[in-house]
């Protein structure tokens, strides 16, 4: 197929990969943690790790009519409900008051062309309705302007190169070509053939509940069988879908962030609604887990 050629021609520029140092990797990366934790960190804290430069390559989805007019200095503020009032979240669940503005997460692949999930860009009103933004996250803990954000990083999408989103055979990935190519940051390496490992260690990069990115790790490949996704106890929501999962290891994407389980669960006594959170081993006892579509798809 044409655009399978396309996609190896773009991936032999994009140089060979290098792991990142053990030492670089323990600045970001805590110890081993559960799926019954929220493992989701401020993308700031990132910032000089090896991991920040993954970051620059994520951006999020959000409707067109979200923004208002440029500002004096050459910003596009977003607007959207708290994820408090939106959710009818209760007031100690974590990120209440942060503004919910994206509808799904892409990550690039090339200078011009973002990956993301088939779900997200079905057809053409997609295109035309939704813009590409990148580096929207908190600047640091007392960041009250980030929904502020720089003209230069929202990009149109100029066509859907392919769009693939089938409930049978539970494929689910999409390429969207941008309106110009993204000159101050690099696209992310991917898994180029072969099968990721069960039990390999993963993190996630994303706009989980269409928040500002949040970085997550500590996930693992718990299910491994279907040829094309597997699944994992990664801390993701819904409008996550798109994300890049890395090997840990390697950093490395190893596949598509695509669907899960329920996200949020109602508190009869607190009358407002929980993160859904999963207590048991997911190891030895079946969970619904997180469904990843194989990056080598692309290929």
């Amino acid at each position: 197929m044409k655009y399978k050629s396309l996609i190896v021609v773009l991936f032999s520029l994009m140089g060979c990969h290098q792991s990142p140092s053990e030492q670089v990797v323990s600045k970001v990366i805590a110890s081993d943690v559960v799926y019954n934790e929220d493992n989701r960190l401020e993308a700031f804290v990132l910032d000089g790790g090896f991991w920040e430069q993954k970051a620059k390559a994520v951006a999020v989805q959000i409707k067109s009519n979200k923004f208002k007019r440029p500002n004096s200095y050459g910003e596009r503020i977003v607007v959207g409900r708290t994820l408090g009032k939106q959710k009818n979240l209760c007031e100690d669940e974590r990120f209440f008051d942060q503004k919910i503005v994206g509808d799904c997460t892409g990550f690039l692949i090339s200078p011009d062309i973002l990956a993301t999930a088939g779900h997200c860009v079905k057809d053409e009103f997609y295109c035309e309705n939704f813009v590409w933004v990148f580096d929207y996250k908190l600047e640091g803990p007392f960041d009250v302007e980030y929904n502020s954000i720089k003209s230069k990083n929202i990009y149109k999408c100029s066509k859907i190169i392919k769009s693939v989103y089938n409930t049978k055979s539970q494929i689910d990935y999409a390429l969207v070509q941008l309106d110009r190519k993204v000159q101050d940051r690099q696209p992310l390496e991917m898994r180029s053939s072969g099968k990721i490992k069960e039990g390999t260690k993963l993190a996630v990069i994303g706009h989980p509940s269409g928040l500002a990115q949040k970085f997550a790790n500590g996930g693992q490949v718990l299910r491994n069988d279907h040829q094309n996704f597997f699944s994992a106890n990664l801390d993701t929501f819904q409008r996550n879908s798109g994300s890049p999962v890395f090997n840990e290891e390697t950093g490395l994407v190893e596949g598509i962030l695509v669907r899960g389980d329920t996200d949020y669960k109602f508190d009869y006594k607190s009358k407002c609604q929980r993160v859904n959170t999963i207590k048991k081993d997911c190891k030895t006892m079946h969970c619904r887990l997180e469904d990843i579509t194989r990056i080598t798809l692309l290929y």
